[in-house]
C-alpha cells in the first residue's frame, strides 16, 4: 500500500484549460497523464506513449493502476480521495521500462479543473534518470509548471491585460529579466502594449499609484522592432553596439541586454515579446523557453476573447429561447445558432435521449417524469464547458453541442454523461430509480455541411445505440455506424 506524501499546503484546485497546457505538455521528458476520479487514462503525452510503447489511441481509456508498468501496486481510490482533501501528492512507484529493466520512479499528481472535469494530473520521472539540472529537453515541462504554479497561485485573469501580466511575470521569471513589455498589433500595424513592468522609468509610472501606463501605438524602429518586422526571435547582448540602435529616451534606465521574440498565430506575427537586462546577457535556451511561452499566451488570449463572446452571445438570449422546465436552450435555439455557425468552427453533435422515459411517466406520473428531465439536466450541464450548449429539443429528447472539437473528446464527453446519469439514483417519495441514456455522435462539418445535417445523423447513431441494448454511445460513420 503506496503512503501519499504532501509535497505542497492545500491549494484552491487549478483551473487548468487544455489551450494553456497541451503545447507544453506534449513534448515534456517527463511522462504526462490526466487521469479521472475512476482511474481511466483521458491524455497521455509523448513521454508517456514512450515509456509504455503504446500509442495515445491504446492508453486513453485504460486504467492508469493496471499499467504493465506499475510493478507497485496503485490503490487509486483511496489515492484520489486523498487528493482531493489535499490538492496535491507525491507518489515513489516502483516501475519495468519496455526493455524490462527496473527503475524507481517519481509520480507527482495534482488535482485540476479541466475543460471535462476533474482530473489527477500525474507527472512521473525516473528517480535515477532525473538531470540535476533544467536541460532543452525539459523546457516544456518547465513552461509547463511555470504555467501551472502561476494558475495555483493567482484568481484567473478577467481582462487581456491581467493574462499579459501573468505571463510577462512567467517570462521574466524564467529568463531572469529585470523587466520587459507584452502587446500585440493593432488595426493600424502599430504596437499596443498589453503589458509593462517597472523599468524604473518616471515616464511609465502612473503617478500615486504602484502602476506603469501601457504604451500604444507605438511605430517599429530600431532593433527592438525587428521581431515583429522580420517574424524572428533576436537577441541583443550589447544593445548599444548594435547596428540599428536608436538610443533610449531621456531618464530611460541603461539596457544592458534586449531579447525579443515574435507572438504568431496561424503563422502570421500578432505581436511580441520583449525583455530586457537579464544579467550575464540572453542565449539561445531563453529563445525556445519565451517562444514555447508565447503559443500558450497566445492561445490564453484568444480563448479568453471568445469566452467573452460566447458571454455577450449568452446574455444577448431572451426567455423565448429557453426551455421553461429545466432552463436549458430550446429547438429555435438551435435554429438560430446554426444559422451564425462558421465552416471553421469543428462543432459536436450529440444527440441524447432518456432511455425508456415512457415507463418512468406510467410508473410514477409526470411530475416525477418532469423532475427526471431536470435532473438529467442538470448532469449534462455538469459534464460539459460554458461554451458549450445543452439544449432539450422536445420530451425526453436532448441536443449537446461541444464547441471546438475533436471526435475524442466529443466520444470522451458523451461517455462521462453515460457513466454519470447511470451511477445517479432518482427518487419518488419513499422509492428510488435509475435512468440510462443513449447517445449518438455526428461531427460538423466533417459529416455533414449543416448543423440540421448533423443532427439527422446524430440520430442515426442515437437509433443504432437503442437498437444495440441501449446505455450506450456511437459514433456516426459513413455507410455504416460503430
Amino acid at each position: 500500500m503506496l503512503t501519499p506524501v504532501l509535497i505542497f499546503d492545500p491549494i484552491p484546485m487549478v483551473q487548468l484549460p487544455a489551450s494553456l497546457w497541451k503545447s507544453a505538455f506534449d513534448g515534456a521528458s517527463d511522462e504526462i497523464y490526466l487521469v479521472d476520479q475512476y482511474e481511466f487514462i483521458h491524455y497521455a503525452n509523448n513521454a508517456a506513449q514512450t515509456s509504455m510503447g503504446l500509442n495515445e489511441t491504446q492508453l486513453v481509456g485504460y486504467q492508469i493502476a493496471n499499467l504493465k508498468a506499475n510493478v507497485t501496486p496503485i490503490e487509486w481510490t483511496p489515492l484520489w480521495a486523498d487528493l482531493v482533501r489535499v490538492g496535491s501528492l507525491r507518489l515513489e512507484v516502483e516501475r519495468r521500462g519496455v526493455d524490462g529493466n527496473g527503475y524507481l520512479a517519481e509520480w507527482r499528481i495534482t488535482l485540476v479543473q479541466h475543460e471535462i472535469g476533474t482530473f489527477a494530473l500525474i507527472m512521473a520521472s525516473s528517480l535515477s534518470k532525473r538531470p540535476n539540472v533544467e536541460t532543452a529537453d525539459n523546457r516544456k515541462t518547465m513552461v509547463a509548471n511555470a504555467i501551472n504554479q502561476v494558475l495555483q497561485d493567482t484568481i484567473n485573469p478577467q481582462t487581456d491585460n491581467e493574462i499579459g501580466e501573468l505571463w510577462l511575470k512567467m517570462a521574466e521569471d524564467m529568463t531572469g529579466s529585470k523587466y520587459g513589455f507584452v502587446g500585440e498589433i493593432n488595426e493600424e500595424g502599430k504596437y499596443d502594449a498589453l503589458a509593462l513592468s517597472d523599468p524604473g522609468w518616471d515616464a511609465c509610472r502612473i503617478p500615486g499609484t504602484n502602476k506603469t501606463r501601457l504604451i500604444m501605438n507605438m511605430v517599429f524602429r530600431g532593433f527592438w522592432g525587428m521581431p515583429v518586422t522580420t517574424g524572428e526571435s533576436i537577441i541583443v547582448n550589447e544593445p548599444d553596439q548594435h547596428p540599428q540602435s536608436v538610443g533610449r529616451p531621456e531618464g530611460h534606465p541603461p539596457l544592458t541586454a534586449f531579447l525579443g521574440v515574435p507572438m504568431k498565430h496561424n503563422g502570421k506575427v500578432v505581436g511580441m515579446f520583449a525583455l530586457a537586462n537579464k544579467e550575464g546577457g540572453y542565449d539561445e535556451e531563453d529563445v525556445k523557453c519565451i517562444e514555447l511561452l508565447s503559443l500558450s499566451f497566445v492561445e490564453a488570449l484568444l480563448r479568453r476573447r471568445m469566452m467573452v463572446r460566447e458571454q455577450d452571445l449568452h446574455e444577448a438570449r431572451d426567455a423565448s429561447l429557453k426551455d421553461p422546465l429545466t432552463g436549458l436552450y430550446n429547438r429555435r435555439f438551435f435554429d438560430e445558432f446554426q444559422r451564425n455557425l462558421s465552416f471553421e468552427r469543428k462543432t459536436a453533435v450529440l444527440a441524447c435521449d432518456v432511455d425508456h422515459f415512457k415507463a418512468t411517466n406510467d410508473t410514477y406520473g409526470h411530475a416525477v417524469g418532469d423532475m427526471v428531465l431536470k435532473e438529467v439536466a442538470a448532469i449534462m450541464v455538469k459534464c460539459v464547458r460554458e461554451s458549450d450548449y445543452v439544449i432539450r429539443i422536445g420530451g425526453e429528447e436532448f441536443v449537446i453541442l461541444i464547441q471546438e472539437s475533436s471526435d475524442e473528446v466529443a466520444q470522451i464527453r458523451a461517455e462521462r454523461i453515460r457513466q454519470m446519469l447511470a451511477g445517479h439514483v432518482f427518487r419518488a417519495a419513499s422509492d428510488e430509480f435509475s435512468k440510462t441514456i443513449s447517445i449518438g455522435i455526428a461531427i460538423f462539418p466533417d459529416d455533414a455541411d449543416s448543423l440540421s445535417g448533423c443532427l439527422e445523423l446524430a440520430d442515426m447513431a442515437l437509433y443504432q445505440a437503442k437498437e444495440g441494448g441501449r446505455d450506450r454511445v456511437v459514433r456516426y460513420v459513413a455507410h455504416q455506424v460503430l
